[in-house]
């Protein structure tokens, strides 16, 4: 066979694996970029109720026992949403409010105001306390909730159920699966409790599950 044919033959062999080997890999960096190769076993998953969003989950030691959760909320509600409290529970009562929790709505000592930022302050959800400027949100908007407390269902040394903080020890890699809760208005005067003219709203906008880090 002529040398000039060979050489032919061998540019073609190049060219025809070159490009096949060049759309492999455009693929596998696509579906890198989806997270089609990521660990299973990290177990981050935020999945969202009908109406809100929740995405980028992470989990932090805030001192030495306490967890904190951020997370990126949205709501679609089609209203306007004041006076906006979050919870990061590991149970849920009979009624479907975080658990632990004290009996009273006004009392709530997992359920903590969230400010203009996203920050979660440390006031519960009672209007006899309440806090400057808590955030509202209108529908289609979105924020970075952050520094949220999580909680189990364990009592503190007291006794007084909804001050114990889950997980105690806060090692870095466990995992932590629970609810996340919204308190809200409709309005954006003080809240009021049992009804009244600016009733509390509760609801559950996500389960998750994290490792802290």
């Amino acid at each position: 066979m002529p040398k000039n044919i060979k050489a032919q033959s061998a540019m073609e062999y190049l060219m025809t694996y070159g490009w096949a080997i060049l759309i492999i890999a455009v693929v596998l960096a696509a579906l890198f970029s989806l997270g089609v190769f990521t660990n299973p076993g990290l177990g981050i998953a935020c999945i969202a109720s009908p109406g809100y969003t929740c995405q980028s989950v992470t989990l932090a030691q805030t001192g030495t026992i306490n967890v904190s959760l951020s997370f990126t909320f949205g709501q679609a509600s089609g209203s306007t949403i004041y006076n906006v409290g979050m919870a990061c529970s590991a149970t849920a009562s009979a009624g479907g409010l975080p658990n632990p929790t004290t009996n009273s709505v006004a009392t709530q000592n997992t359920i903590v105001y969230l400010t203009p930022t996203g920050a979660a302050t440390q006031n519960g959800l009672n209007p006899s306390v309440g806090v400057t400027s808590p955030l509202t949100l209108i529908s289609g908007a979105t924020l970075r909730v952050s520094k949220l407390l999580c909680y189990s269902s364990a009592a503190d040394s007291n006794g007084a159920v909804g001050l114990a903080l889950t997980p105690t020890t806060a090692p870095i890699g466990t995992s932590f699966s629970g609810g996340i809760y919204m308190n809200y208005t409709l309005s954006p005067t003080a809240p009021t409790t049992g009804g009244g003219t600016n009733p509390v709203y509760t609801v559950r906008i996500a389960t998750f599950t994290a490792k802290v880090v």
